[in-house]
């Protein structure tokens, strides 16, 4: 029954990841050009009398951070007995919540700034300079994302063995 548990948690932590990533990549492609091609007027005009920041918690705000980090951690409980998966389960979830740490404190703070006041009251080099920390940090947080998804369809290609053991 643990294997079993271990499995269903497991795909919902690779389904959960992948599309995070997918997400993320869609706005580093799309989203993010639109408001960070000519700061500061750019981050003015797409954030300035806009929900974004609260729309944008419907996909990547923290009851979706749960979702993505309970079933790796669930994952990782039942299926600590698998020394293997154990391993590469055990990196995803160090990834995850490196990046969980590093969104709350390093990249909410930013998105305080240039997505809910749009960067008012900053000099336009500090929107400037501001938006530049935001992408680098965010194109960080993906890599490490990656990672993790990497980590968790490594561990989904391992065999479990049959059994409860």
């Amino acid at each position: 029954m643990r294997n079993y548990i271990f499995q269903i948690l497991l795909w919902l932590s690779v389904v959960g990841l992948a599309l995070w990533a997918g997400g993320t990549l869609y706005q580093m492609v799309v989203v993010v050009p639109m408001w960070n091609h000519s700061p500061p007027e750019s981050v003015t005009a797409f954030f300035e009398g806009t929900r974004y920041n609260e729309t944008i918690w419907n996909f990547f705000g923290p009851p979706f951070m749960a979702a993505r980090l309970l079933p790796l951690l669930g994952t990782l409980i039942f299926g600590w007995h698998l020394r293997r998966h154990r391993k590469m389960i055990a990196f995803a979830v160090v990834c995850m919540l490196l990046g969980l740490v590093f969104t709350l404190f390093y990249i909410y703070p930013i998105n305080e700034v240039l997505f809910a006041r749009a960067g008012a009251g900053l000099s336009a080099e500090d929107v400037r300079s501001l938006a530049r920390k935001w992408v680098f940090a965010d194109r960080a947080r993906f890599v490490v994302g990656v990672l993790a998804f990497l980590a968790t369809l490594r561990a989904l290609s391992l065999p479990v063995p049959n059994g409860s053991s």
